[in-house]
């Protein structure tokens, strides 16, 4: 019995045009923004009120920063702008961090050398091959 397997999953629903039903509520969302900006800032200051709304929720709605949603980007940029730069040590400042410093020996590594006999190698293979073969061991 054959089945269906869905294919390209990870591509969202188009609900109007080329907008997601994400990406068509901020764009409602946002040039709603813009509408009120345009009637409540007095005229000579409302574009300018209205270019930065209007060019994130364009920014929103289409930009894809390294195939990733420029919301995703955004949030990141704020967290990184928001997290400190620079770290400090303080000696003694937490006492439950523990610290176990190894050190390797310097002593060079000894090998061992075996003389294997060609019986002993085809007894190897057979006890590999068959499972009812046993391995003998040379002491």
């Amino acid at each position: 019995m054959r089945f269906k397997v869905p294919q390209n999953i990870d591509i969202k629903d188009r609900i109007i045009g080329p907008l997601s039903m994400v990406q068509f509520v901020y764009a409602v969302i946002g040039f709603g923004v813009c509408y009120w900006l345009f009637n409540a800032v007095p005229n000579p200051y409302n574009y300018a009120a209205m270019a930065p709304v209007a060019l994130f929720v364009i920014c929103l709605d289409f930009v894809k920063i390294n195939e990733r949603p420029f919301l995703s980007f955004f949030l990141s940029a704020i967290a990184f702008i928001g997290s400190p730069k620079q770290r400090s040590w303080q000696q003694g400042g937490d006492s439950d961090l523990q610290v176990e410093i190894y050190h390797a020996e310097k002593a060079a590594p000894t090998f061992q050398h075996k003389e294997i006999s060609r019986e002993e190698i085809l007894a190897a293979a057979r006890a590999v091959d068959s499972p009812n073969q046993k391995l003998i061991t040379r002491q």
